[in-house]
């Protein structure tokens, strides 16, 4: 009775599909690598620029916001007085007095419906308001 006692060590299948895993793996990172590299926001900022000059004048700081209030009964307020929705674009336009600048925040009661707000928004923004804001209470504030 003849025995073998040599041993073949064969590739299995087991390690070739480790080995592509394994491959597939570094494929991903050195491509991911490469395009984190390529579009780095970071290399753009050292740029060396000589930029242009130019008196820039600093804008006017307006300390009063122009207010407009919506109270529970859609009743609309420019500035503490009633106004109409339809007169409230020229209103505004006047109050502006050509400054789009000028912050205008507009304020409502929880309890109006929406509809209401979004009529006052548009007149504000046709009567040329540049800068609008939607006041809101903070609710950890508010409790």
């Amino acid at each position: 009775m003849k025995i073998r006692t040599r041993s073949q060590e064969r590739a299995t299948l087991e390690s070739v599909a480790i080995t592509d895993i394994i491959l597939n793996i570094f494929i991903f990172f050195f491509t991911a690598f490469s395009l984190v590299y390529t579009f780095n926001p970071q290399r753009e900022s050292h740029i060396q620029l000589t930029l242009a000059q130019a008196d820039i004048r600093p804008q006017p700081v307006h300390s009063q916001p122009l207010v407009v209030n919506v109270d529970a009964r859609g009743r609309v307020f420019l500035g503490g007085r009633p106004v109409a929705l339809e007169r409230l674009a020229a209103q505004v336009s006047s109050a502006l007095a050509g400054d789009p600048l000028l912050p205008v925040i507009v304020r409502s009661d929880k309890g109006v419906v929406f509809e209401r707000v979004v009529q006052v928004i548009e007149a504000v923004t046709a009567g040329g308001a540049g800068q609008l804001a939607i006041a809101v209470e903070d609710s950890k504030r508010g409790k």
